[in-house]
């Protein structure tokens, strides 16, 4: 039995929630990339992972969302590519313990690929491939394609992942809810997305980011309804505000769990948080789970 089946057998299950904004929380300077702790100040994210399994998380993400040779060479270490996401697994692992299943998290290469930009297809599944063996190497067995905007990126990505030879892996797409429909931000519908990910050999999909707790019921309520394949929604705790001491996220931690009891209701395998979230949204929501698994 693999992790994602161990998963589904005790499912509705938490995901965590943020993690850059808590290392923000913590002192990391607005435009720095997060990953970059992992070589300089591993305790912190590993007490962020932590938090997060204290507040109820059964499945936390590594610190490796822009660990990518192509967006560490924009910072200036794409040459510690092994060091960052050795680091980002190692902090989640201890973080975890036993308590929590770590899966290693993969994001967008954060440039266009061709023909709309520069970036080789071949060369940005080599990106993904590179970066997933890292992982595995460290010790996942499952990794996360999230936040994709572009249905082409997150399927290179999945053949990426999958050539480097991990089994399973999620991919989470980030849609807009609009007059025309639920689309990606590059116009592909529900429907397409889930079809194209599931034909592919994806583990599980959803979606993260990009919406509050409302419009992201509409978009769970699609992609249920589009595929069978078990699926994770991480919404933002509402959209950012921007004022004179940074950026902050209205959405509270009973709204959090008011979606994720709806979530759930709809069938929703995996839920979790994402921009905003914090261990007091995570803890609400486990102590709501608990309540239900009860009844």
């Amino acid at each position: 039995m693999n992790t994602i089946e161990k998963l589904l057998r005790s499912k509705p299950v938490l995901f965590d929630g943020a993690t850059g904004t808590e290392l923000q929380k913590r002192g990391l300077p607005a435009g720095v990339a997060p990953e970059l702790w992992n070589l300089e100040k591993p305790e912190v994210v590993e007490e962020v992972a932590r938090n997060y399994v204290r507040a109820g998380a059964f499945v936390i993400e590594t610190n490796s969302f822009g660990g990518n040779r192509k967006r560490l060479e924009a910072g200036g270490i794409d040459r510690k590519i092994n060091d960052v996401n050795i680091g980002a697994v190692k902090s989640a692992l201890k973080a975890a313990n036993k308590d929590a299943v770590v899966i290693g998290s993969i994001g967008p290469l954060g440039t266009l690929i061709e023909p709309l930009g520069e970036t080789s297809r071949v060369g940005a599944k080599d990106l993904f491939r590179e970066q997933t063996e890292i992982l595995l190497k460290t010790g996942v067995h499952v990794v996360l394609v999230e936040t994709m905007i572009s249905l082409d990126e997150a399927l290179l990505a999945l053949a990426g992942a999958k050539e480097a030879g991990c089994e399973e892996v999620g991919v989470t797409m980030t849609f807009e809810v609009k007059a025309n429909g639920v689309r990606t931000p590059f116009g592909e519908d529900v429907a397409k997305v889930a079809e194209s990910l599931e034909r592919a050999g994806a583990s599980f999909i959803g979606s993260n980011c990009g919406n509050g707790f409302e419009e992201m019921l509409v978009v769970a309520k699609e992609m249920r309804i589009s595929t069978g394949l078990p699926l994770l929604i991480q919404p933002n705790a509402g959209l950012p505000v921007y004022n004179g001491n940074g950026i902050s996220y209205p959405g509270t931690p009973e709204q959090f769990t008011e979606f994720v009891v709806k979530a759930v209701s709809m069938g929703i395998d995996f839920v979790g948080g994402c921009c905003g979230t914090t261990p007091a949204h995570i803890a609400a929501a486990h102590g709501s789970l608990e309540q239900l698994r009860v009844k």
